[in-house]
């Protein structure tokens, strides 16, 4: 029996080419943004990044913007350094302050808001005799 040739194998994972666009708006997208805060930055409209990510979630085949930055992440398309804003990648590092410690307000036993005081001392009305 002899080998039938069906041609070249396809590659096991797809190729796509994503466009800088779909790469801009799914990266406002992990960074946690809406797609209306994306098109915000990007200067475009809403409608517009929905479009981009609507084909950019079909050259994946990812279903929802988590699964799509998993998929890209997975695939080398993007890079954790990539997510982090870039006003942060270049800025120098801060230490973070320390907790803010307040003290809780002192409250009165039995849950009253106002302590309370005892009735003034009465002196029985002396009778004229």
């Amino acid at each position: 029996m002899t080998a039938v040739d069906y041609g070249p194998r396809r590659p096991s994972v797809p190729r796509y080419s994503v466009t800088r666009r779909q790469r801009e708006a799914l990266l406002w997208i992990a960074r946690g943004h809406t797609a209306q805060q994306a098109a915000q930055h990007m200067d475009i409209s809403r409608n517009t990044v929905n479009s981009l990510l609507a084909g950019l979630y079909r050259k994946l085949g990812a279903n929802t913007g988590p699964h799509a930055v998993a998929l890209a992440m997975a695939r080398g398309l993007i890079a954790p350094a990539d997510i982090e804003p870039p006003r942060a990648r270049h800025s120098a590092p801060q230490s973070a302050p320390g907790p803010r410690v307040h003290p809780a307000p002192e409250r009165p036993p039995h849950g009253r808001t106002s302590p309370r005081t005892a009735p003034a001392a009465t002196t029985p009305k002396e009778t004229a005799a």
